[in-house]
């Protein structure tokens, strides 16, 4: 099982995927994934790479774009996948954005790179994958008031609304809006505690496991 967001899947020649703890690379992309998968290292920073080859060696990055048909993607358990691509199936984008990321702005920073590729964000639809929700992501006061401060433009109850609970997705999905994405989906499954009663947990967890343990999120062009 993985998780698909619906405005993605309505976008014509791409093909994407959110992994799970049973399906943690999508199966819809396995296969091109395995073969031509960009190489880094994912460091929650604000890097984003533009992919223009197969196997591309692109360094310490957390991000890509690319108009080829190689798949790109992040992987994750706790932090935000971000999967985004243009109407017309033209060019596909992948973040991960975890509290460092979030907080440096990865996803303005992908705005900026794609206006200075002419594109027209109005054109694009981006899916906010399953992340640690507010109802489990406890952090330190402090954190909290880094947050506030740095978005001054979010209410401190979206970015907080328990206390000391943070809210990665809800901030990421009103700074796509803000940036004027055409087309925010968010899927709202906490990695931590989306549970089935029979198989267990739905997703690999960092906080819940304490292990290195990902699942990824893919999205690709069809050739």
């Amino acid at each position: 099982m993985h998780f698909e967001s619906t405005f993605l899947r309505n976008i014509p020649n791409i093909v994407h995927g959110f992994g799970t703890r049973s399906d943690p690379v999508p199966t819809p992309v396995l296969k091109n994934w395995v073969e031509l998968r960009p190489e880094w290292n994912q460091v929650a920073g604000t890097e984003i790479a533009n992919v223009v080859r197969r196997n591309q060696a692109c360094g310490d990055v957390d991000g890509f774009f690319t108009k080829t048909t190689n798949p790109i993607g992040v992987r994750a358990a706790d932090c935000v996948p971000i999967l985004l691509a243009r109407k017309d199936g033209g060019m596909v984008a992948a973040l991960h954005a975890g509290w460092r990321g979030t907080k440096a702005k990865i996803t303005e920073k992908l705005a900026k790179t794609l206006l200075a590729q002419g594109e027209d964000l109005s054109q694009w639809v981006a899916a906010i994958g399953p992340a640690i929700g507010a109802c489990c992501y406890e952090v330190g006061e402090d954190l909290i008031e880094d947050f506030v401060k740095t978005f001054p433009e979010i209410e401190p109850d979206m970015i907080s609304p328990t206390h000391r609970k943070l809210d990665l997705s809800a901030i990421n999905q009103f700074e796509l809006e803000r940036l004027g994405f055409g087309q925010v989906d968010w899927i709202p499954e906490c990695t931590y505690c989306s549970m089935d009663k029979s198989k267990g947990a739905h997703f690999h967890s960092y906080r819940r496991e304490g292990s290195g343990t990902r699942q990824w999120s893919i999205i690709a062009r069809k050739a």
